[in-house]
Parts: structure tokens; C-alpha cells; sequence
């Protein structure tokens, strides 16, 4: 009875780490890199917002049973957009809330609404991303380090209208 017991905890602790979001991955990838990097950017106007392009350029081209089609990164995932064979980019877009009211009065800021935070159990660094694949109708996640971050880009603010 002890050892019917044991095996129910044993499958029920598997099962609940399979569902609390951890990933199986894999080492190998698909091609080469040759490039990886993120640059963070800012809009120059008020409701343009800030966010990070994240750019991949693989060595050739994806085989053709394979598609990169997710990253996870810095606690945020995004899809990924081809630009030709071997260059891809993944954009992560924060837009400001306009919506919220702030004052030097807390009672005029009654009502507004806390912001929603995306949080991924990844279990990475900052310079980290899992790259998510599809490689024979089957999803395959790879971790890669070391990720470069170029200079912030601070688009310049239009020109004031006369």
C-alpha cells in the first residue's frame, strides 16, 4: 500500500511540474548563428512608447521542416517576423498608459487601474532567450546565451507644427 502511495505522490509531482510552465529543451540548433543581439528603443513623441527589437541571423537558411516562430525573453515573449532566409527580428513593444492619472493629491488618483505584468517562468538571465522552433509539427526550444545589447536608439521627437 506504502509503495501504491509513493508512485501517486511521484506521478502527481511530475504532473503538476509539467503544467507549472517548465520547458524540456534542447541543445542543438537547427543552424548556426552568426549573429544575435537586442537593442532597446524609445518613440520621441508621447504616445509612441519604448520597446526592444531582438535580431537573429543564422549562418543559412532553416531547414525546410523548420520554423522559428517564438523567443522568450526578459520575461516577455514575442513572435518572430522573417526579413529573408537567415534574418529574423522579434519586436516587444511597450506602449505608455495614458490612462493613468497622477496628481500630488492620492484622491484625484483614486480608480486607476494597476498594470498588467506578464510573468514567464523561465528561469533565465537578462542575456538569455529560449527560441522556440517547430521542427516536424513538433515544438523545439532552444536556450541561447550571451546575447549582445546594442546601443539605445532614442528616435528623435517630430518637429513642432506652427
Amino acid at each position: 500500500m506504502k509503495t501504491i502511495i509513493l508512485l501517486f505522490s511521484i506521478f502527481l509531482t511530475q504532473n503538476c511540474n509539467q503544467k507549472a510552465g517548465t520547458m524540456e529543451l534542447q541543445e542543438k540548433l537547427p543552424s548556426a548563428i552568426e549573429e544575435v543581439y537586442y537593442q532597446k528603443w524609445i518613440g520621441g513623441q508621447e504616445q509612441t512608447g519604448s520597446g526592444i527589437d531582438f535580431h537573429i541571423k543564422f549562418k543559412s537558411a532553416l531547414p525546410k521542416n523548420t520554423e522559428l516562430k517564438k523567443i522568450y525573453f526578459q520575461n516577455q515573449e514575442a513572435v518572430f517576423e522573417a526579413e529573408d532566409t537567415t534574418n529574423f527580428i522579434a519586436r516587444f513593444h511597450q506602449k505608455p498608459n495614458s490612462d493613468i492619472i497622477m496628481d500630488s493629491d492620492p484622491q484625484k488618483e483614486y480608480g486607476n487601474k494597476a498594470p498588467e505584468v506578464k510573468n514567464k517562468k523561465t528561469n533565465i538571465q537578462p542575456n538569455e532567450a529560449i527560441l522556440e522552433f517547430v521542427k516536424n509539427e513538433k515544438v523545439v526550444k532552444v536556450k541561447i546565451q550571451n546575447i549582445k545589447e546594442k546601443e539605445l536608439l532614442a528616435y528623435p521627437s517630430a518637429r513642432p507644427r506652427n
